[in-house]
């Protein structure tokens, strides 16, 4: 079927067409024209924007094992409704990802609105003690490999797995983090955390783990991707790395590019989040390193929570929150201090990258992958139009601007 999204204005800096209002023509799944003129479906999206599609780098669906706080069909759902055509998913499922079943599982369940990619588990059982199969799950569709919301804290383990890895080419996700240092910790250690009475967690848990990846990735060579980068010295250590030749990327959460740890005195349980966040001079750093390069990716950190854990003292909740559905409003709130080409491709071909992926762009010829937003639409974020199991948001029962009313994914429209 061919479709024409007639006067579009275009979001690609790597498109030819970047700001400018075109009639897209999708044909057997691929761009066929900027110029379209007629075609089987036509849609007028006079005011939208159009961008290449978004890739969601580190999301939690939580099937199998969790499924009542998300499952594959839910998350697929809500990955659509905010914007995404591709999400690679964590494993820190029950049990974990950690056979080539359970990576064909999640493959097979991909929609056709939403492609979804699998983060395999690094070692045995997510125990941090043995490698696990890392060539069967590679054949069976992993992408990359990771420990879930823990962090690689066993350094023979990462330098294995690093070797192992370094001649086929896939990255080894590290969430940095000193359990050590970091553990029963409910917030950023600061001012704040003193205030509130709460055990803070300071950045060095990060830098520590950090410093000493980079240290092992120099001896061993291999791709090591840093998810959810939270202070501004991991920053200065990445940067320095990317210089002096390793193969590092690094992302950040969006949602820690938009609260600090003053956010927390409300006490409201829906603002713990893992990583926490941290104060001004940190988020300024992270601003910084999205514009100059060094972040190569935003993702959702999406993490749903039943209410049992999220409804209690902040000290005895569990961090983390959704972040999917909200995504195109976050984003736009920070397009105040950073252009929104930049962040789009940040959410587009800065994850591609990462994985090693084909880069999208709008242009003929193209595979259609398209996100269609609405800049100016404002809308309630409630019981009512939430679409995930879960509802542990910072934005629950507020009004928002902006919101993603449509997706392509190769030849399959979806309008919401």
């Amino acid at each position: 079927m061919s479709l024409l999204l007639k006067n579009v204005l275009v979001v690609d800096c790597n498109s030819q067409s970047h700001l400018k209002q075109v009639n897209l023509l999708i044909e057997k799944g691929k761009i066929s024209s900027l110029t379209g003129k007629s075609a089987k479906k036509e849609i007028d999206l006079t005011g939208k924007i159009v961008t290449c599609g978004w890739f969601d780098l580190n999301a939690n669906f939580n099937d199998p094992g969790f499924e009542y706080r998300e499952d594959i069909d839910s998350g697929s759902k809500l990955a659509q409704a905010g914007g995404f055509t591709d999400v690679c998913l964590m494993p820190g499922t029950m049990p974990p990802i950690t056979s080539k079943s359970d990576v064909g599982y999640i493959i097979k369940k991909s929609n056709q609105s939403v492609d979804l990619h699998v983060t395999a588990a690094l070692s045995e059982d997510m125990k941090g003690e043995n490698l696990n199969e890392i060539l069967d799950l590679i054949d069976a569709g992993a992408c990359s490999f990771s420990e879930g919301d823990m962090p690689i804290w066993n350094s023979e383990l990462l330098l294995k797995a690093l070797q192992y890895t370094s001649s086929i080419d896939v990255p080894i996700f590290q969430n940095s983090r000193d359990l050590n240092i970091s553990s029963n910790t409910h917030m950023h250690e600061g001012r704040v955390s003193t205030n509130l009475g709460l055990r803070g967690e300071p950045p060095l848990s990060e830098e520590l783990i950090v410093q000493r990846d980079i240290e092992i990735l120099k001896y061993s060579g291999g791709r090591l991707h840093f998810s959810k980068i939270t202070s501004g010295k991991s920053l200065e250590l990445i940067k320095r790395g990317k210089k002096e030749g390793l193969s590092i990327t690094c992302d950040i959460g969006l949602h820690h590019l938009i609260f600090e740890d003053n956010s927390i005195e409300s006490f409201d349980t829906n603002m713990k989040s893992l990583p926490p966040y941290r104060n001004s001079v940190h988020r300024k750093a992270l601003l910084k390193g999205l514009k100059d390069g060094t972040i190569d990716a935003i993702c959702s950190n999406h993490r749903p929570l039943e209410q049992e854990v999220k409804q209690l003292e902040f000290d005895l909740a569990e961090p983390g929150n959704i972040s999917i559905q909200t995504f195109f409003p976050s984003l736009l709130k920070l397009a105040e201090d950073i252009p929104l080409e930049i962040l789009i491709d940040k959410i587009v071909n800065g994850p591609r990258k990462v994985l090693r992926l084909d880069p999208v762009k709008i242009a003929e010829g193209e595979e259609a992958k398209l996100t269609i937003c609405d800049e100016d639409l404002n809308w309630f974020f409630d019981e009512k139009t939430n679409l995930s199991k879960s509802k542990n948001s910072p934005f629950w029962n507020m009004q928002l601007r902006g919101k993603v009313v449509g997706t392509v994914n190769r030849e399959f429209l979806t309008l919401n």
